[in-house]
């Protein structure tokens, strides 16, 4: 038979383990001028897996914030004719799905701040099709993996776009 003490104890440590606050990843956004993700990427397509193409090679991407707004802009190569394709949007990343523009449609997206060094979400396209992936800067800040998974347990590695800050 278990002493009443320990049960107490026990049953204690386990409400502290199962809470909501302590089994969650931190919601909260870092400050803008601590936020590691701020500033403006382009992507590296030869450390990137598997290796972008020419247009994907172009990508670049701007993260700024309003609030606590986190704004994304983005700028690509239009596949098989002259100029760039742009997108701006705002998103509250608190882990809910939220409407935003995608390129000439709309979609879902959500994000949130899992640590100061990666954000994790999903996006659901227009089609219906939801895509998973997680955003991680290097501990120095001057990289960026963009990790594209095939399931939402962020398993199953289908891709890694690699980015470097520009300065």
């Amino acid at each position: 038979m278990i002493p009443v003490r320990t049960a107490i104890v026990s049953f204690i440590l386990l409400s502290i383990l199962l809470s909501p606050s302590f089994a969650q990843p931190p919601s909260s956004l870092p400050e803008p001028d601590k936020d590691l993700f701020v500033g403006t990427w382009k992507a590296n397509a030869d450390r990137s897996r598997p290796k972008l193409d020419e247009v994907e090679g172009s990508y670049v991407r701007t993260v700024s914030r309003e609030g606590d707004d986190v704004v994304f802009s983005s700028r690509i190569k239009k596949p098989h004719s002259v100029g760039f394709a742009e997108n701006r949007y705002k998103l509250h990343c608190d882990g809910s799905l939220h409407r935003v523009q995608c390129g000439s449609a709309f979609c879902k997206k959500s994000c949130l701040y899992v640590t100061a060094t990666r954000v994790e979400g999903e996006t659901v396209e227009p089609d219906g099709t939801t895509l998973y992936w997680a955003d991680e800067v290097s501990s120095d800040g001057q990289e960026i993996r963009i990790y594209s998974y095939n399931d939402k347990a962020r398993k199953k590695l289908k891709s890694i776009e690699v980015a470097d800050r520009v300065k």
